[in-house]
């Protein structure tokens, strides 16, 4: 996976840099056209305490394993699905780049490159 900048044709940018633990176990499912997805959690500390966020990945995902410390790049996405009878809702990240934290050579690459290319999206 690489690291890309998804933009909008209204000009907007929709970017996430997300670093933290694996809390739950990989689910992957493959879907009615055959694609294959892989969903798992992901937590991260901020100032209000532990965060947890859902990550969603295009085919399998070696690295999320519980308890894995990764940097996800993506974007976040609302997606609505039927849940019997009534309409859910689910905001996740899409994962474009999946990452173990521990190839810092690779997370210093993957995070500069979105930079670079939001500072050029941007023109600053």
């Amino acid at each position: 996976m690489s690291a890309t900048l998804t933009t909008v044709d209204t000009g907007g940018v929709n970017i996430v840099i997300l670093v933290g633990d694996v809390t739950s176990p990989l689910v992957t499912r493959t879907l009615a056209n055959g694609d294959v997805v892989s969903t798992f959690d992901i937590a991260t500390i901020t100032d209000v305490g532990r965060v947890s966020v859902p990550v969603s990945v295009a085919g399998e995902c070696d690295h999320a394993l519980v308890g894995s410390e990764l940097c996800i790049i993506g974007f976040a996405r609302r997606r609505f699905f039927r849940s019997g009878t009534t309409v859910t809702s689910r905001t996740e990240v899409v994962a474009e780049s999946v990452i173990p934290i521990r190839r810092r050579a690779q997370v210093r690459k993957a995070t500069e490159q979105v930079l670079a290319n939001l500072s050029e999206f941007l023109d600053i």
